[in-house]
């Protein structure tokens, strides 16, 4: 194993070389096709340059608690990939190498280039034994079930997705699946200092908020009313080398219209609302804005537990209940460590 994670950080590092063309080529046609704007892209790439190491892959296999020399048989592991932020399904990935599994991934069409060139480098090392697509129907030659299904992706699409999976022949309702589904996250911030309201610009508006880690409540010791002047010059710091690449349906400013005729406080930003409510985030490009202390966010946490991902906190000596998401600070929202588990579910534990 400690050869394996060596070879992989070489790859990783030829992966994310300044020299590497067909990377550079894989940004341009994500970028040029309006898939996700460059600073997002850069971003993520960034991100990954730090987190992917070889002492983060020990860590990994450490907290994880699997014993990888278990591992008899390789099983095919079959990878449907989201497309809601670039490069998501990287940890599916990693977790199928690690666990020396076969890879079929079934890329999103909405990110169909970029994961591409790390599945390259790694076959081409011997490190990752499979095939993938951006198309299902480049799979009906496979002879066999997959063995194990990773899956993320909104819980309206699971029955669907193991529908077209069945049509194919490639799992079926016998298949073990590790399915995630949560889509919003809850923080906690205690006080207005720039660097609170920064991290919270980045955990709430990075990707145009479409991330499960995204930050989609806020729970504040003050009120929306007396920072939203404060906060909006945070959100136009970000907004002015991250411009928000996707754009909110026009229902947005309907809401928006709706919240100003009932008299909710709120912050029109034309592609992003905050208002001041306590409902549970459903909706794309809003932050509910909640005036409280921790106690309330533990209330609305357990309130909203179906689709909550992760908790952010400021302060790194917060606990909480262990009915609770484990609190994960608001400066690495948008930087999750390889070792995450999302759903609270570790994919390489899982596999093994």
């Amino acid at each position: 194993m400690n050869k394996k994670i060596d070879e992989l950080q070489e790859a990783i590092e030829e992966w994310l070389s300044p020299d590497n063309y067909r990377l550079k080529e894989a940004i341009d046609k994500t970028v040029n096709e309006g898939l996700f704007s460059f600073p997002d892209v850069k971003y993520q790439l960034l991100s990954l340059k730090k987190t992917l190491k070889k002492g983060e892959f020990h860590r990994w296999i450490e907290s994880s608690g699997a014993d990888l020399s278990m591992q008899e048989n390789q099983k095919t592991v079959l990878c449907l990939h989201a497309g809601n932020l670039p490069l998501v399904g990287i940890q599916d990935i990693l977790a199928v190498v690690l666990s020396n599994n076969r890879y079929l991934g079934k890329l999103s069409r909405k990110d169909p280039y970029l994961s591409q060139t790390l599945l390259d480098i790694l076959k081409k090392r011997d490190l990752l034994d499979g095939r993938w697509s951006a198309d299902l129907e480049d799979f009906k030659d496979e002879t066999q079930k997959a063995d194990a299904l990773l899956f993320s992706g909104s819980t309206e699409s699971v029955d669907p997705v193991i529908d077209a999976l069945k049509t194919h022949n490639l799992a079926d309702d016998s298949t073990p699946k590790l399915v995630r589904t949560a889509h919003y996250s809850i923080a906690l911030i205690e006080d207005d200092r720039p660097d609170t309201f920064r991290q919270l610009a980045d955990a709430v508006l990075r990707y145009g908020g479409s991330g499960c880690r995204s930050v989609a409540m806020v729970v504040a010791p003050f009120g929306l009313k007396s920072k939203k002047c404060e906060f909006t010059d945070y959100v136009e710091e970000f907004w002015l080398t991250n411009p928000q690449h996707k754009k909110p349906a026009p229902s947005l400013y309907h809401r928006f219209a709706y919240n100003k005729a009932t008299e909710i406080e709120q912050s029109w930003l034309d592609d992003f609302l905050i208002e001041e409510t306590k409902m549970e985030p459903s909706e794309s490009f809003i932050l509910h804005w909640v005036k409280g202390d921790i106690e309330k966010l533990k209330d609305l946490a357990r309130t909203h537990r179906d689709g909550l991902q992760t908790i952010y906190v400021t302060n790194p000596d917060h606990e909480l209940p262990s009915d609770l998401p484990k609190p994960e600070l608001l400066s690495h929202a948008q930087q999750p460590p390889i070792w995450w588990r999302p759903d609270g579910v570790d994919p390489l534990k899982w596999l093994v």
